[in-house]
Parts: structure tokens; C-alpha cells; sequence
């Protein structure tokens, strides 16, 4: 099944993925990043394996532990549960398609060999949050072919698809297990507590953003001391909590300018910004433009 635009992340930053649990646990998003704020997708996560491939512009893919440039025709697998955030460089038109999927599809029923023996691997493996596939081997250009053939399936949804895709996902993944061989002995540098305690800590965030937060309720939501949650902030994702947390409030007050007639003040209050002159401010930093602008142009 081929899907477009329906990126969407919940009060959790958990994404919304329409995978279901039985049946045929498997989708392929065809996503445009222009039809997102600043050509972004913010931090997220969700149980379902992801296989994306980029067809066309340019985008950076960050997780806590690294930061991936992927280009015209690479793809990137990324792991179950594993936080990342997607961005245009260079304001380029980018087009992705996203094959999203439960791990069942490929092993069947609960511990089976298959489950055991190739899947468990990668999945429990902290070190392998993201890993790249870039056609410049022939391993790595069978990887591509595969996944251009489970897009093709899916959007064509010929009879009896579903074996086709599932084929194509379980020759990506042999290849996978064994082009990641060395990534997966290798130790993870993170402690894996941080993005555990940075779940907790945004999940609070997410829930309260309209009210005034304090930067110790956000510490204490996560179990940790003040200093302890600025530093798992810095490690994870680059920023302070005060500064996601502007973001998150940023990006709700985009969303209410583009799909209800609220008031500049009303979307200001309804966002947890202290004044409508302060959010106007920090608007015009995020994208370059009053609130009122922005508003014209969407509409």
C-alpha cells in the first residue's frame, strides 16, 4: 500500500504510523518535505523498522548518535524505537519514500528461527541506530534494487503484492545482517539510558507545553538533576530543553495559523507563549516571517 503525506506525530512524539498490528503490517509513504515547516520532520520515533529512500534532493537524517547525509538515489534503514529527524539541505525539493514495517512480516510467528537468528540481531543491537546504504558496492546496489521493487509493488499492488514485498524486505535484510556485521560488534558510545530519559522528558514536554514549564519540572519528569537534563538534551539532540520547548510550541502555533481562524493572540496563549509580542518574535526567528505572513502564504 502506497500512501502519501500522512506524517503525523502524536502528543508523545511518537509517529503515527497507519502499520497494522495484524494482518499486512507493512505501508510505503511517499512523503514531500515542502509540505512540512522549515522542510523538516521533527524528532520522532515509532516501534515499526523503517527503510527510506530518497528520490529526489538532498537530506540530513539525525539520530542522538550521529548525522547522515543522504542524497539522490541513497537510502537509510533506521531500528525500531530509534528517535531521528529529517531536514532539506539547502531548501532543495526533496521527495522520500518510506517503507514502514512490523518485524513479523519477515519472521512469522513469535520466536521463530527467523526472529532468533536475524532479526533479534539489529533489533536489540544499541550501536545500530541508522545505517546508510549508498550504491557504490555491488551488496549495496542489490540493497537499492530491492527497495525500488517493494516501492514499485506497493504502488502498483499487482496481484498477490504482499509476497512480492515481503521477498524484496527479506532479501534487503540478509544483505543487512551481513553488511552491518562490523557496526553491530562494535560499542554503542551513548548510554542507552539518555534516549529512554529524553522520551520521558519530551513526552512531558508534549503534554504541558501550553502551561509555564519550568526547566526542574522537566528534569524531574525525566528522573534526572537540572544539570543532568540540559546535558542529555545536548547529547541527544544538539539543543536545550528550553529551546525544544520552544520548538514544540513553535511548530503547534504553525500548525493552528494554517488550519483555524484563531487570533494571533489566541494561538499565542493557547501555545504557552508569555505575550503575543514575545511569540511573534520568536516566530519571525523560525521562519522568517510574522505570524500573519505566514498565515497568507498558507492559505
Amino acid at each position: 500500500m502506497l500512501i502519501h503525506n500522512v506524517f503525523h506525530i502524536d502528543e508523545h512524539n511518537h509517529e503515527d504510523v497507519p502499520v497494522e498490528s495484524d494482518g499486512f503490517p507493512y505501508v510505503c509513504i511517499r512523503t514531500q518535505l515542502d509540505r512540512y515547516a522549515e522542510k523538516s520532520i521533527t524528532w520522532h520515533w515509532h516501534t515499526a523498522f523503517e527503510i527510506t529512500y530518497l528520490a529526489e534532493g538532498e537530506v540530513t537524517l539525525l539520530t542522538p548518535d550521529e548525522e547522515i547525509n543522504l542524497h539522490k538515489g541513497d537510502a537509510v534503514f533506521i531500528n525500531s524505537g530509534v528517535l531521528h529527524f529529517y531536514r532539506a539541505v539547502n531548501n532543495s525539493s526533496c521527495v522520500m519514500y518510506a517503507q514502514l514495517f512490523d518485524m513479523h512480516l519477515l519472521t512469522g510467528s513469535n520466536n521463530s528461527v527467523f526472529e532468533e537468528k536475524y532479526c533479534n540481531p539489529i533489533l536489540h543491537n544499541g550501536s545500530l541506530q541508522a545505517w546508510k546504504v549508498h550504491p557504490d558496492e555491488a551488496a549495496k546496489v542489490k540493497m537499492i534494487d530491492a527497495i525500488l521493487k517493494g516501492i514499485e509493488s506497493a504502488s502498483d499492488e499487482p496481484d498477490g503484492y504482499e509476497f512480492d514485498v515481503r521477498t524484496y524486505l527479506s532479501t534487503f535484510w540478509r544483505y543487512l545482517i551481513k553488511e552491518t556485521e562490523k557496526e553491530r560488534v562494535a560499542l554503542s558510545g551513548r548510554n542507552v539510558g539518555d534516549v529512554e530519559r529524553i522520551k520521558k522528558m519530551m513526552d512531558y514536554i508534549h503534554d504541558h507545553y501550553t502551561e509555564k514549564i519550568m526547566l526542574e519540572q522537566i528534569a524531574s519528569s525525566g528522573g534526572v538533576s537540572i544539570r543532568e537534563c540540559t546535558r542529555c538534551f545536548r547529547r541527544c539532540i544538539n539543543c536545550s530543553p528550553t529551546d525544544y520547548l520552544t520548538q514544540v510550541r513553535v511548530r503547534r502555533a504553525a500548525e493552528l495559523l494554517s488550519k483555524t481562524p484563531m487570533s494571533i493572540l489566541d494561538i499565542s496563549e493557547a501555545c504557552g507563549f508569555s505575550s503575543s509580542s514575545y511569540f511573534s518574535k520568536v516566530f519571525r526567528e523560525a521562519y522568517r516571517c510574522t505570524p500573519n505572513a505566514y498565515r497568507n502564504h498558507q492559505r
